[in-house]
């Protein structure tokens, strides 16, 4: 059983009117524990509306969401409150996510005296003393506040809240990508030895291809509210079969520079996401693009083992 279960979801945001948003369409995923599945692709794809669904922050239009096999959205408000200390979630900017008036142990403290109210104060304070550590701060930083702290400390901060209660899930959405690299460096090694020393599962949000090829081991592709290739992380960087994915590796400059960069060749504008459409998400764009694209279903088929794409004409030269 994963620890968690996508499957058909969707999300429509209406704007008034008859103007919809469709942000999310028919998307199926699923994390387990230990794992990492890196959910990659450009601003307006769906991937923080995808995250933020998954822990039911907002509510799907369509579609389930179990967690360690458990219906999510069927939840009353004091069940899915007690599931919320299991499922916790990392920002993309640390500052904004830190009660400026708080004390750094306080901070860490609060999802304590929220689901755990009935702890004695002493082993509270222990608990939030031994997590500080963990995550690399020193003791004396718990008497600060976030405004006294540097960008990697105040997400050492935000990391530390969020493993205070022990979560099985954590969802982090671009967690670095406001860091200096050194600090970026630092933050994702620090994420990769609190995942082998505490065995959380973790869905990384992101647009930067090459944390994504450090942290995860399988990958999600999202354009346009879809996911349009899955699959292990290194057989998806060495082999991509979407004309999307090529195109997203191939903006990306290589570690290695004498590294040939795969062909890519997107045209035209993207779909307005006010549109629904039932064949390709990439049509008009694509550069193997044929009229059965629109005129047929394209939706994820496995193309071998563990990998899916949706193109009709996965892998095909040109792409």
């Amino acid at each position: 059983m994963s620890l968690l279960e996508l499957a058909e979801v969707s999300k429509e945001f209406h704007l008034g009117g008859a103007t919809t948003v469709y942000a999310l369409d028919d998307v199926s995923l699923t994390v387990d524990a230990g794992e990492t599945l890196a959910i990659i692709g450009e601003s307006g794809s769906g991937k923080s509306t995808l995250g933020r669904l998954a822990l039911r922050l907002i509510e799907p239009t369509r579609g389930r969401v179990h967690f360690e096999g458990t219906d999510v959205l069927a939840l009353p408000p004091a069940e899915l409150r007690k599931m919320r200390a299991r499922l916790q979630i990392i920002f993309q900017e640390p500052f904004e996510s830190l009660n400026p008036r708080m004390r750094v142990g306080d901070i860490v403290g609060e999802p304590l005296a929220i689901h755990r109210p009935r702890t004695p104060a002493r082993e509270r304070r222990d608990r939030v003393a031994r997590v500080i550590e963990q995550v690399g701060l020193s003791p004396d930083m718990a008497r600060r506040y976030p405004g006294e702290l540097s960008g990697g400390q105040q997400q050492r901060v935000g990391i530390a809240r969020a493993i205070v209660t022990e979560p099985s899930l954590i969802v982090l959405d671009e967690p670095t990508s406001s860091l200096d690299l050194s600090v970026r460096a630092q933050i994702l090694q620090l994420l990769a030895d609190l995942q082998a020393e505490l065995g959380m599962g973790y869905l990384f949000i992101s647009h930067d291809i090459h944390t994504v090829r450090y942290v995860s081991d399988r990958i999600a592709v999202m354009y346009r509210g879809r996911v349009v290739e899955t699959g292990p992380s290194e057989r998806v960087f060495a082999d991509p079969q979407h004309p999307y994915t090529r195109a997203l590796l191939a903006a990306a400059l290589p570690v290695d520079p004498d590294q040939e960069l795969p062909p890519a060749r997107l045209v035209g504008d993207p779909l307005s996401p006010t549109r629904l459409v039932q064949g390709c998400v990439l049509y008009g764009r694509c550069p193997v693009g044929e009229d059965r694209c629109v005129q047929t279903e394209v939706r994820l088929t496995p193309i071998d083992v563990g990998r899916e794409v949706a193109c009709i004409k996965p892998g095909a030269p040109g792409s």
